[in-house]
């Protein structure tokens, strides 16, 4: 079903433009990761530190599932939306949306059995937790397809008004569950999991669609599966770094400190969420800026901000860590607050691995992508495993920012390679490379 007419697409032609439109980015992402940040707070105060620990595990285990969905359907979109289906955004995003109840559908579905066989060995808080993410996880992952969307058409200031309704919508649902009962695990799932969908059905509006000619149907499969091969390897790859600990330290320490990690987390996903957007912002500009002055200038501008601008946030969160926390979580998780200095590098590196990633993804040299998410989740598998089995959440802490700044060294390696006018980056070179630089 079409609605109205197909909008034109802005196309920013100047690195002034994408940074104006990266700061309606940064506000789509703020609203949206905001909102969540309270429920994920609010989360923290009011659940036990062990059902906290269990969200975050299961949230985690949600998260590894919507890597898949990232990976064949938003991420080539990305690619794919501003040129090679230019014209045709309808009927190609109503082709996503298909594409989408399959991915997502199937995803509950293996979370679900996960929350089955949990609960027949007695792990029931965690069960439970997998049956709410199976619940709410299609609305979710719809609402982060139908904001990728807008980004497709360089278009983030819709995703900004979307994000102004999610709020509204959020914080109202806060209100309705403080006055008539206590927030739990359930309730915040079906507060995100509600205006997700409806804040996703409003982004849609217009842009969307739903039946979408066989051609269209058989050329979005073979170039999303084309490209998705290499990003859903990426993906996962780059998924183990940051999250393979909150299944760690459930079995070799436990649930307490695996909450105890998302609560720290949680003071800097803005600034994450905030530098993810500006990347996917990058990443069609990227595409369209191949070779020339402004995408060398682009290139630096975007290392200075999304590296740069994270440092003071780091060096006054570090300063004030122990009243912040006690502030926040309401006196909860105090004993955990040093860990802030070493978790805030994390969004430092953070921002180095986008802006490399974003540029080789452009070149759709995935392969380069690909064995950057290698090197991270190997160091990560065999080293992060040592650390929390030594060191518990301290080594957790550091093992993350080591792997970080692994997977930068191999994104620049392998850009540099190219700059340099190589397209690849033999494996013995990189092993070479590596060791020098380490």
């Amino acid at each position: 079903m079409a609605l109205d007419c197909e909008p034109a697409v802005s196309r920013p032609r100047s690195t002034g433009g994408i940074f104006r439109k990266g700061f309606w980015a940064v506000a789509d992402q703020g609203l949206f990761a905001g909102s969540n940040c309270v429920v994920n707070v609010m989360l923290a105060r009011w659940l036990s530190p062990m059902e906290y620990g269990a969200f975050a595990t299961a949230f985690a285990a949600f998260l590894a599932l919507g890597v898949i969905h990232t990976s064949l359907l938003t991420e080539p979109m990305l690619v794919f939306a501003p040129e090679r289906f230019r014209g045709r955004h309808k009927p190609y995003f109503g082709a996503l949306i298909h594409g989408h109840l399959v991915v997502s559908l199937g995803a509950s579905a293996i979370l679900v059995a996960v929350g089955w066989y949990l609960g027949l060995h007695g792990q029931m808080d965690l069960a439970r937790a997998m049956y709410w993410f199976a619940a709410a996880g299609p609305f979710i992952l719809f609402l982060w397809l139908m904001r990728r969307m807008c980004y497709g058409q360089f278009n983030p200031k819709r995703a900004a008004i979307g994000g102004v309704g999610y709020l509204v919508l959020m914080m109202s649902a806060l209100a309705i569950v403080h006055q008539v009962g206590t927030l739990t695990i359930g309730t915040a799932l079906t507060m995100i999991g509600g205006s997700s969908l409806i804040a996703g059905i409003g982004l849609g509006i217009g842009q969307v669609e739903m039946r979408p000619t066989e051609p269209i149907m058989r050329d979005v499969i073979a170039e999303h599966l084309r490209y998705g091969r290499w990003a859903t390897a990426t993906q996962i790859l780059g998924f183990i770094p940051g999250n393979i600990y909150y299944f760690l330290l459930p079995t070799m320490a436990t649930l307490e400190q695996s909450g105890a990690l998302r609560a720290m987390t949680n003071l800097f996903m803005p600034l994450l969420q905030a530098s993810a957007a500006l990347c996917l912002l990058l990443l069609p500009a990227f595409v369209r800026m191949q070779g020339t002055a402004e995408g060398k200038r682009l290139h630096r501008l975007s290392l200075m901000v999304l590296a740069g601008g994270p440092v003071l946030y780091w060096l006054v969160l570090g300063i004030f860590s122990h009243q912040v926390v006690s502030l926040v979580y309401g006196g909860k998780y105090q004993s955990y607050s040093g860990l802030i200095w070493i978790l805030g590098l994390q969004p430092i590196i953070a921002g180095m691995c986008g802006v490399y990633g974003s540029l080789l993804r452009a070149q759709q040299k995935m392969n380069a992508v690909f064995w950057g998410g290698v090197v991270a989740a190997a160091g990560a598998v065999t080293f992060g495993i040592a650390m929390t089995h030594y060191f518990g959440l301290a080594g957790v802490c550091w093992s993350i920012v080591i792997t970080y700044a692994l997977h930068h060294i191999t994104l620049w390696l392998f850009s540099r390679s190219m700059s340099h006018g190589r397209t690849e980056l033999t494996e013995p070179e990189l092993a070479g490379q590596l060791s020098d630089a380490a």
